[in-house]
């Protein structure tokens, strides 16, 4: 009997050391992790985008992880899908603070989503930096930071171009009725405005409208030399296009920077001949960083990269520069963004303002024997 004691004993003995050795033992493993979250529209209108926001972001989480990682930590990303959907997004951003307690989180690839998650970081501390996010009242002093442009900076170059380039003076607006394309049109509309151009209609739609032959025949009737196309990125804004043509229309052709996209070229190609647009990205600079980046991205895609890839490349580089210089502290590390100048990235040179919002510089591009290209008149 006591030497059945005496072995259960042994056994539980055993057991608690090999509970203490295996806890021990695993925990410096988990602290080889920096957990990194990621907002993208992977399915739905927006997942060209949000698959581009992935490819970038895990070209330089890999080469980041194979140089040694962040102090000797490897970047893990937990990737939730947005759909596009400003609901979706605010349960994403929600799950990744709270379940999986993360501190730092990098999306959405789309504007109206990335509007929802900025309070909701505010209020929890957490540090946001969206690649696409181009709203313009998303610039203040918080915790959101981006790596495209506001909307004002890319309209004022687009609406002069419009107006000395292209000798737009009767101009109508096709938008999306959503933020994105209340402000574009709105931002536009002021310049070209103020330079003494006219615009002769404005008409809306929802963002999933295959059929807006009603609204481009009321835009038609108003005789306009230009019209600024303003539906979703990418296809969508070639069906437009493609129905306006059916129906007659032979105007100039404007395009918010979400023109540059290959789904959009492959199925429209000659249709969309001559849409002109503002990019904050030139894939054929000489700058190092966009040509080294260029060079890795072709080898891994065996295709050129947009700017969403370029900027979420962007807002992975520099945030694992900060986490070098900070750890994982969120005030210190947006305190080390705001100080970054003159960055060499993969989308260009690049600085913050004090409101986290990314300067850098705009090309005015078009379409042009099936590519895209700077605009030369």
């Amino acid at each position: 009997m006591l030497k059945t004691k005496i072995i259960i004993w042994l056994i539980v003995i055993v057991i608690v050391i090999a509970g203490i050795w295996w806890g021990t033992s695993r925990k410096p493993a988990e602290e080889e992790v920096v957990k990194i979250g990621v907002v993208a529209t992977l399915t739905g209108v927006g997942a060209y985008q949000g698959q581009q926001e992935l490819r970038g972001l895990e070209l330089a989480r890999d080469e980041i992880n194979e140089a040694g990682g962040i102090d000797g930590k490897l970047i893990r990303f937990i990737v939730e899908d947005s759909k596009a959907e400003p609901a979706t997004a605010a349960t994403a951003i929600k799950k990744l603070i709270d379940v999986d307690r993360i501190q730092f989180v990098i999306g959405d690839s789309w504007t109206t989503t990335t509007a929802v998650m900025v309070p909701i970081v505010n209020r929890r501390g957490v540090l946001l930096i969206s690649p696409l996010a181009t709203l313009d009242d998303l610039s203040k002093d918080d915790m959101f930071f981006r790596t495209m442009p506001t909307t004002k900076s890319m309209m004022v170059p687009l609406a002069k171009h419009a107006y000395f380039q292209m000798n737009a003076r009767k101009l109508g607006i096709l938008r999306q009725e959503t933020p994105f394309g209340i402000e574009h049109a709105r931002d536009f509309r002021g310049v070209f405005e103020a330079l003494g151009g006219e615009v002769v209609g404005e008409e809306s739609f929802a963002i999933t409208a295959t059929d807006v032959r009603t609204e481009i025949t009321k835009i038609k009737d108003k005789n306009p030399d230009t019209i600024f196309n303003l539906h979703a990125t990418g296809p969508m804004m070639g069906l437009l296009i493609k129905q306006a043509k059916e129906l007659g229309v032979n105007v100039q052709w404007l395009g918010s920077w979400g023109s540059e996209n290959a789904d959009l070229l492959r199925e429209y190609g000659d249709i969309i001949e001559g849409l002109t647009y503002p990019y904050p990205y030139n894939v054929e600079s000489k700058n190092p960083g966009v040509q080294e980046f260029v060079k890795a991205y072709q080898h891994r895609y065996n295709e050129l990269p947009d700017i969403t890839a370029a900027n979420s490349y962007d807002a992975l580089k520099v945030l694992a520069r900060g986490l070098e210089e900070c750890g994982e502290n969120t005030k210190c590390v947006k305190g080390f963004l705001l100080s970054l100048k003159d960055y060499q990235g993969a989308s260009g040179i690049f600085s913050f303002d004090k409101n986290g919002d990314v300067v850098k510089p705009i090309i005015i591009k078009t379409i042009k024997n099936g590519q895209f290209v700077p605009y030369e008149k």
